[in-house]
């Protein structure tokens, strides 16, 4: 009987530390989304740059505006590059943090099961013993 309760207890414990992981996997999602929709705006911004250099104005374009635009497209398009690049990652980064998420779900769904039947089986056992007991009273 001891050992039912000390099983319950302990998938309990294992329940709860489910739920904390749980919780912490959404911040962590939360954070990478948010993330996700900075580096869409720096896209945007460098996007912007880029088309605006790349824009022909003047016929008659000096050699120096000539190579310091194209000097900011080349550095706004390694730039664009890389953030491409982060965005990818967090992209895969969330990605396995939404596997984990549904892992965890399913462990936390089993865990809980399992307390329910052990506290099933605790409530049969006990039941069983007080029974076995009153007819042990009723005989004398």
């Amino acid at each position: 009987m001891n050992k039912i309760k000390k099983e319950i207890r302990l998938l309990s414990l294992l329940e709860k530390l489910k739920k904390r992981d749980l919780y912490n996997h959404l911040n962590n999602v939360n954070l990478i989304n948010e993330e996700v929709e900075k580096i869409d705006l720096l896209l945007g911004k460098i996007n912007s740059i880029i088309q605006e250099n790349s824009e022909k104005n003047d016929k008659n374009l000096l050699g120096a505006t000539f190579k310091n635009k194209s000097k900011v497209i080349n550095v706004m398009s390694n730039q664009k590059q890389i953030t491409e690049n982060k965005k990818n990652f967090l992209l895969e980064q969330k990605n396995k943090t939404d596997l984990e998420i549904a892992k965890t779900f399913i462990q936390k769904d089993r865990i809980k099961n399992k307390v329910h039947d052990r506290r099933l089986k605790y409530d049969e056992f006990r039941d069983l013993k007080l029974e076995i007991t009153n007819r042990n009273f009723k005989k004398n």
